[in-house]
């Protein structure tokens, strides 16, 4: 029988090889999956029972901007942990003390303790005791209580003494009745098996490109100094979402990475989109005709979040990619606060928020925009080649709206960044931004545009755009004069702007196209 001694050095050098290789690229031997804690000096062993053999991830990116003090979770031989499902996630994330987690393969935010995966009619099921009212939850009967219409045939077929789609009419239009109040009850059963919360002083990292937390909401609420790395983040599905406008708006519950009052985080080398495959997910059609959306946003900021840096990550085909700012309401706890970089990304097929700015700082830095553009200019179309396109395959939430969106009392500085579209409107710029609760002259959102040297032009399709300034004032104009704002409340200047010192200093356009390419998701 092996000594525990001996088991406990075994662990410390598998624990060393899996730092190093962490930052150097040296392959792992064979790592136990052990874990290593020493609360006030006694030694305890946790093992997690799998085995892992490879290379860790070659990371070479270090935190900068507006997270540049960001340093993540501790390398101490005593903090390192690393987990291939579910229910290793939760209990790594949740350890109250400084820690590295690696994310070893594909952990399925829907695993149950007994390894299956939960279906939407699992979390009705497992809601309340058994034979609990609230069983009787069901989606399609949900939208159905929500027509006006609908409930009038029913309360009618009561009235006859009738039965109602051979059903009994008293007894269906009470069920009707129970199913907004069910609705949040089952809700919070998937909500519960989904979101898993970090804490303060955490790195979550991949172990390689293979690595990916699908179908998991990561909340971060109230935390401090956090990293998530080389990771391919797919939120989950709402099973129970609720309808906003008929025929496709709606309220999903989840996103990829959410912050609430979070602080000194950084987001490196990541893929967020709705599926592992990264093809966008259509959506659901229910009668009289609903185009049920089950996502929300990709990375979602708010109530005074602070000190993000988002760099050299891949949105890919989603509809309302990144919400840096609460509404209106939240402004309170937003200004002075919300100081974002948004550098090197590649923003592919994201419909809009790319992001969307707030009540905050927003430095929109070295990304490349690239979309299927068939919405017809909103200004400055004179001489455009219009080209017409069968719009029928796209679903309407997936219909490119705009890039950067300018809120109340943001301040925005945008550089060096590139364009790339495709579709009816290829060389139309007057998506790139919009305006949006512009009312407040006296304390106007401001936009910086830096397009001359060092920085250059910003580029669509290639070619320069000749002033992106001028887009950036013709898109003030348009929302004026359409009622969408108030005059004065954006104002373009560079007065009072920052700067600080960012991983690449680039010579042209194509460096930048070249770099992101590069540099931009997980590392392979």
């Amino acid at each position: 029988m092996r000594h525990a001694l001996e088991d406990t050095l075994d662990t410390m050098k598998y624990t060393l090889l899996l730092l190093a290789a962490a930052g150097n690229a040296l392959p792992l031997t064979e790592y136990t999956g052990m874990f290593v804690s020493i609360p006030e000096g006694a030694l305890h062993l946790k093992t997690l029972h799998h085995v892992f053999q490879g290379p860790g991830p070659k990371l070479s990116h270090k935190p900068f901007g507006f997270a540049g003090q960001a340093t993540g979770g501790s390398t101490n031989l005593s903090a390192v942990y690393v987990v291939s499902n579910a229910a290793e996630l939760r209990e790594a994330v949740a350890l109250p003390y400084t820690k590295t987690i690696y994310v070893n393969g594909t952990i399925q935010g829907n695993q149950l303790p007994n390894g299956t995966l939960a279906t939407c009619q699992d979390y009705i099921d497992k809601t309340g005791s058994p034979g609990s009212a609230v069983h009787g939850f069901n989606f399609e009967t949900y939208l159905l209580s929500l027509n006006a219409t609908y409930v009038a045939l029913v309360e009618q077929a009561i009235a006859d003494n009738t039965t109602f789609e051979g059903r009994n009419a008293t007894e269906y239009r009470a069920l009707l009745g129970h199913q907004n109040g069910y609705r949040p009850v089952v809700a919070a059963t998937q909500k519960a098996q989904v979101g898993f919360k970090l804490t303060n002083n955490t790195s979550l990292i991949g172990l390689n490109g293979n690595a990916a937390l699908n179908g998991i909401n990561l909340y971060l609420s109230s935390v401090d100094n956090i990293w998530i790395r080389n990771l391919k983040l797919v939120p989950p599905q709402d099973c129970f979402p609720a309808p906003e406008t008929f025929p496709s708006s709606w309220n999903a519950l989840y996103d990829a990475v959410g912050l609430v009052t979070a602080s000194n985080v950084w987001v490196d080398n990541c893929e967020l989109q709705d599926q592992l495959s990264g093809e966008y997910v259509e959506p659901d059609i229910i009668e009289p005709g609903w185009q049920v959306d089950r996502f929300d946003g990709l990375f979602d900021c708010e109530d005074g979040t602070d000190n993000v840096t988002f760099s050299h990550n891949i949105v890919r085909n989603h509809h309302k990619s990144l919400l840096l700012g609460g509404g209106t309401k939240e402004a309170d706890r937003d200004l002075g606060k919300m100081h974002f970089t948004i550098f090197g990304n590649y923003f592919n097929g994201s419909a809009s928020r790319n992001p969307t700015m707030r009540f905050g700082s927003f430095d929109i830095f070295s990304n490349i925009y690239e979309a299927r553009n068939d919405k017809p200019p909103r200004f400055n179309d004179a001489g455009q080649a219009h080209r017409r396109e069968a719009l029928d395959s796209t679903p309407l939430d997936a219909v490119f709206q705009y890039h950067l969106g300018v809120y109340n009392q943001s301040r925005v500085q945008v550089q060096d960044n590139g364009f790339l579209q495709y579709g009816a409107f290829a060389n139309d710029t007057s998506r790139i931004f919009t305006i949006s609760e512009a009312i407040l002259p006296n304390r106007p959102a401001k936009v910086c545009i830096r397009e001359t040297a060092p920085h250059f032009p910003s580029t669509m399709n290639g070619a320069a755009i000749a002033s992106l300034g001028q887009v950036m004032a013709d898109t003030v104009d348009f929302f004026v004069e359409s009622g969408g704002a108030v005059e004065g409340a954006v104002v373009l200047t560079c007065d009072g702007f920052g700067g600080y010192e960012l991983p690449k200093v680039f010579e042209g356009p194509g460096d930048v196209l070249e770099y992101v390419l590069s540099e931009a998701g997980q590392v392979r």
